[in-house]
């Protein structure tokens, strides 16, 4: 009796052991068929929206000096050209004027040369005429004398006489001549220094205007402001670095720069296609495009990233903002025609065996497949598979 109840107790441990290693690996409990389909190489990356680059402004001032009016504030929307502050400028006013006063004096001395030698020398050529007819006059009377002379009817001393009188008048020619090339060179010489001031101090009046301008600061761009470094009655001093105002954001420029491990740079080319999103609107989905990988490395925790900068396709506008975390999925390629199966569907033995369960009939057979790529839930098979087998899912 106590030999029976003995193989009967081992008898059931036995069958409770099996029942309890039965449970720990159990079969599947439905099925689906192997197809094929597209399947998609994902690099999944975090990163950031950014401004573009020139979609980020910082407004400053190049002249020194108390700002006396501040027009804009944080949150505020700004046009290009939009004027944003005034400082302090009585002085580079008054430099303004006075270099505009010695413009105009320049002006009226050009035109007072203008006036007086054209004259001058016009007088000269007169006078110059004048004699030129006297000595026409004095040379008809010299012929004359000569005629007279030669009948003797006149002595050898007036004769001289009016040969001296020629001589002289042809002297006095020469000087006046002389005295009108002397006045035309001096009239070129004047016209050259008068427009020569005219060019000094219209660029004198123009600099002052220039420094006047910097005193007037304006939005180079539009958007908003998102930040306001200097208040209305602060003083500023320019030097090297140009005292900044305000700082302009484009809203309508951003783009997305994400980190990607240095295991997956060799996979991302530019023009391939990617996904976004952002912890503020986590159910919506942003298109974008690779635009470009910056050629620096970027280390964080001994770990090596290259910069990916994405262009957002979709509009984004009132939605996105700088700085905004955005989780970047990047299709970095593309198989059609391929099997796959459900991920959930394949399973890793101890060898480290991928393996899926095939059913026949109504049974289960386990199989070692190669597997390929995976992506939203689906897994591609290299071989083990053939399409329309059913696998089960677990």
């Amino acid at each position: 009796m106590k030999k029976f109840l003995f193989l009967f107790l081992f008898f059931l441990f036995l069958f409770t052991g099996c029942k309890k290693k039965e449970d720990k690996n159990p079969l599947p409990k439905e099925s689906v068929k192997v197809k094929r389909g597209t399947i998609y190489l994902e690099v999944s990356a975090t990163g950031a929206v950014k401004p573009q680059v020139g979609a980020e402004v910082k407004v400053g001032a190049r002249i020194s000096g108390k700002v006396e009016r501040l027009f804009v504030t944080q949150g505020d929307k700004v046009k290009a050209g939009q004027l944003i502050a005034i400082i302090e400028h009585e002085d580079l006013q008054n430099e303004v004027d006075r270099a505009y006063a010695n413009y105009r004096d320049a002006l009226a001395n050009m035109g007072k040369v203008k006036r007086v030698y054209p004259d001058k020398i016009s007088a000269q050529k007169k006078r110059i005429e004048a004699i030129k007819t006297q000595l026409e006059q004095i040379e008809r009377e010299l012929k004359r004398y000569e005629t007279l002379y030669k009948d003797g009817l006149i002595s050898l001393t007036d004769l001289e006489r009016m040969e001296r009188d020629y001589k002289v008048k042809i002297a006095e020619l020469e000087s006046e001549k002389s005295t009108l090339s002397a006045l035309i060179s001096e009239y070129e010489k004047e016209l050259e220094r008068a427009e020569a001031q005219i060019s000094a101090t219209k660029n004198a009046w123009e600099e002052a205007k220039v420094k006047l301008s910097y005193a007037f600061v304006y939005a180079p761009i539009s958007g908003v402001v998102s930040q306001v470094t200097t208040q209305q009655g602060e003083t500023v001093v320019a030097g090297l670095n140009a005292p900044t105002f305000i700082t302009v954001i484009d809203l309508s420029k951003l783009q997305v720069e994400c980190y990607v491990d240095e295991t997956d740079i060799g996979k991302i080319k530019e023009g391939q296609e990617a996904t976004f999103t952002v912890d503020s609107y986590p159910d919506k989905i942003f298109r974008a495009k690779v635009r470009t990988i910056y050629p620096g490395a970027i280390i964080k925790n001994n770990v090596v990233f290259y910069d990916v900068v994405l262009d957002i396709l979709d509009s984004y506008e009132n939605i996105l903002r700088p700085e905004m975390t955005a989780h970047v999925t990047i299709i970095a390629g593309k198989k059609e025609n391929v099997l796959i199966v459900p991920s959930q569907a394949v399973k890793i033995d101890p060898q480290g065996n991928y393996y899926v369960m095939v059913k026949k009939g109504d049974k289960w057979e386990k199989r070692i497949v190669k597997v390929g790529w995976e992506s939203e839930g689906k897994t591609e098979i290299i071989s083990g598979l053939k399409e329309g087998e059913e696998v089960g899912l677990w």
